[in-house]
């Protein structure tokens, strides 16, 4: 085999390890519910920076698709893979939903499939790093009675609890009390009394006392107050007697219409449950390549041709979470990892735990415990660590945040630790972080972060700045804004590739420890090498979605982005310290993108999408067109859900040859039964390299299948 041959096939081989799902890290960290005025809030947590960019349908369906791009991190990035999924957790007000992620290396989305048609908006989290679904609860076909007076139900003997007994008794009486105060219109009245009722321990009439004291809070005016008391209520009795009656009341206050309230209730609140949820997934994935190559010599051409099994794994994926609730605090244990077993010689399997921790934080007071494996919530910390975070304070007012442990970052050998600690002061966050290796200080930063969210409108802002380094780490800027029927986003950003750390110094180096370099070196000069092996980039980007109609919306985006150039650098006496050759700057380069999504275009609820891309820079200009659809099709009593795409790509090289890919794919999803889930995809993809003396031409099949028990 030549050696054009052989490099084509090195290539390819790393192409393919990056983008078949393989090696990389979980884009998902976890989904949470929670109660507000406006609806149910999940909150789709993120394991790194990720910047909103838009959605489709708009409003309601039962497939919903949140297109994101995940931010440059502040250290090296793994790959994110697709196909990971995560549960919603159980609630009898919304439709139960999973949250799947697809097309991560190429057009990165989730696919949010609810149980049923749900109504809800779309919007970026607080803290960078989540999405937030809103989604409106299930109502019935009539009127809930909102009853004047609360129905203070004949007081029961508890024999077998003296303490029970007493609380009863006197909950018992508060509530005639309160019932007599409402009846003549003294509500502050009512409202003292029934928070007396709600010091006691838990009783029989505590629920009850919950619901009333926010109708007493509502009739004397103190609408806020009402609708911290409902949230309240549908926090601690989600099945609660009330829940319809409170939903309604809450829709009256927040100006919407009071339509009627939920219709699943019943079961009476318990003072502390249990429960438990996850899923695990097994998942083969296999490849088949065939690579020609042509060259061209003395106008001889010389044509090599080899086929060989690329890829053959099969990855299992765990993710369980066993979740305490009491009136005092919530308690979770959470585990996920997965194992990946190749059955190629030549590529080694893999065990890997991405999260591992026990955590507790309070329902009456504001604070929070985590130990473990963990993934950063920013202010300063830089990916995935074994450790302790901790915050408490009033997330109104004041909070103080502290962080500690080890950084567990597989695309790095190094495991350097790490304290830090943060102050919140309502949109506004202050840090500082001491991050230290082999003894040695690697990084000591400041910084602060600032978040402003307002109806359509909403910003995030960082800085951060390295002390040991003296100078700028990271600047960025983002948001979105809503105006003239439509949705701008944008997003400025200026960093160090990689962060600023005195272990940027390995790069090139003949050593993988920083303490090797040491014994040679000064820290002053390690900290000089690390600078000069870090480039700065910069980029600027503005986006914008419009909907032209109820089944038709349209996009664009517009990037330009500018990465410095690296000098050589050696270091004369420390051959440990290698060297590493130039890398040149590739000037600004700019994309530009257009998208069009459509849905119900042949059958309700199907998805269409339509994007196209400009790229152009010092070195390479490029196209590349995408088609997109997402139809269920049932056949009798069997519903499957299909995805299928298309994508054309071209580019042309500053040396003039030109690289096409022309790559299909199409995917099947179907629920075997109410927890168990089969999918799979085969794909074709035909590239095409065409230069002045080598001709080289790939087919590739390739695929997966897997199956999903979730529970």
């Amino acid at each position: 085999m030549n050696q054009t041959l052989k490099r084509c096939l090195l290539a390819l081989t790393l192409l393919w390890g990056a983008s078949s799902g393989v090696a990389s890290a979980q884009p998902l960290d976890e989904v949470t519910l929670e109660y507000q005025t406006d609806g149910i809030v999940a909150t789709i947590s993120m394991t790194a920076p990720v910047r909103y960019i838009r959605h489709f349908p708009a409003t309601n369906g039962k497939t919903l698709e949140i297109f994101y791009e995940r931010v440059q991190g502040a250290t090296v990035d793994e790959k994110w893979v697709d196909n990971e999924t995560r549960n919603s957790p159980p609630s009898s007000l919304i439709p139960a939903f999973t949250v799947t992620t697809r097309d991560q290396q190429t057009r990165p989305r989730l696919v949010i499939e609810f149980e049923r048609n749900a109504n809800y908006s779309v919007s970026p989290g607080k803290d960078q790093r989540s999405l937030l679904i809103t989604i409106r609860p299930d109502r019935s076909t009539a009127e809930v009675a909102l009853p004047f007076l609360p129905v203070v139900g004949a007081l029961r003997p508890t024999p077998d609890d003296a303490n029970l007994a007493g609380n009863n008794k006197q909950a018992y009486e508060l509530m005639g009390q309160a019932r007599t105060a409402l009846s003549v219109k003294k509500n502050e009245d009512a409202v003292a009394v029934l928070n007396k009722l709600l010091m006691l321990p838990p009783n029989d009439y505590t629920e009850d006392a919950q619901e009333w004291v926010g109708v007493a809070r509502e009739r004397a005016g103190q609408f806020d107050k009402a609708k911290t008391e409902y949230d309240l209520y549908l926090n601690l009795y989600p099945q609660g007697a009330g829940v319809p009656r409170v939903v309604q009341r809450l829709a009256g206050l927040s100006g919407t219409s009071s339509k009627p309230g939920i219709v699943e209730v019943s079961e009476k609140k318990q003072a502390a449950r249990w429960s438990t949820f996850g899923g695990i997934s097994g998942r083969y994935y296999f490849g088949s390549s065939k690579v020609d190559s042509t060259t061209v010599f003395n106008g001889v051409s010389d044509t090599q041709s080899t086929s060989f099994t690329d890829q053959s794994m099969l990855i299992t994926t765990e993710d369980v979470s066993a979740r305490y609730m009491s009136d005092e605090f919530d308690g979770r244990v959470v585990f996920r990892g997965n194992n990946t077993m190749n059955f190629l010689a030549d590529q080694s399997s893999q065990n890997r735990l991405h999260s591992l921790y026990g955590e507790i934080k309070g329902r009456k007071q504001d604070y929070l415990l985590r130990v473990g494996r963990q993934s950063s919530s920013g202010a300063g910390v830089l990916g995935r660590f074994d450790g302790l975070a901790g915050s408490y304070g009033d997330a109104s007012d004041w909070r103080v945040n502290v962080t500690t442990g080890k950084l567990a970052d597989y695309s790095d050998s190094t495991t350097p630790s790490f304290v830090g600690a943060s102050v919140d002061s309502g949109d506004f966050t202050v840090y500082g972080i001491n991050q230290a290796v082999d003894g040695l200080q690697d990084r000591r930063a400041i910084g602060g972060e600032w978040r402003y969210f307002k109806d359509k409108h909403s910003a995030f802002a960082l800085v951060d700045y390295d002390i040991l380094f003296k100078a700028l780490n990271a600047a960025q800027v983002m948001g979105t804004v809503g105006m003239y029927d439509a949705s701008f986003n944008f997003m400025l950003d200026h960093r160090k590739t990689p962060s600023l750390s005195i272990r940027s110094a390995l790069y090139g180096a003949t050593t993988s420890s920083i303490s090797v370099l040491q014994q040679a070196m000064s820290t002053s000069a390690l900290r000089q090498l690390a600078l000069e092996r870090t480039a700065t980039t910069n980029m600027a980007q503005i986006g914008v979605t419009k909907p032209m109609s109820d089944k038709w919306q349209v996009g664009g985006d517009v990037r330009l982005t500018n990465t410095t150039a690296t000098a050589a650098s050696s270091v004369v006496g420390v051959p440990e310290a290698g060297v590493l050759d130039a890398n040149p700057g590739r000037g600004t380069e700019k994309s530009v993108t257009g998208q069009l999504i459509g849905s119900g275009l042949y059958k309700a609820g199907d998805i269409w999408s339509f994007s196209a891309t400009l790229n152009t820079s010092s070195n390479v200009k490029g196209n590349s067109f995408f088609v997109y659809n997402h139809t269920d099709m049932q056949y009798g009593q069997y519903v499957w859900g299909l995805d299928s795409s298309v994508q054309l790509y071209k580019q042309t090289d500053q040396f003039n040859a030109v690289t096409t890919r022309f790559s299909p794919m199409v995917r099947g999803t179907y629920r075997l039964k109410e927890q168990l889930t089969f999918d799979a995809d085969l794909g074709f993809e035909s590239t095409k390299s065409e230069g002045a003396n080598v001709t080289t031409k790939i087919t590739r099949f390739f695929g997966s299948a897997g199956l999903r028990w979730d529970f």
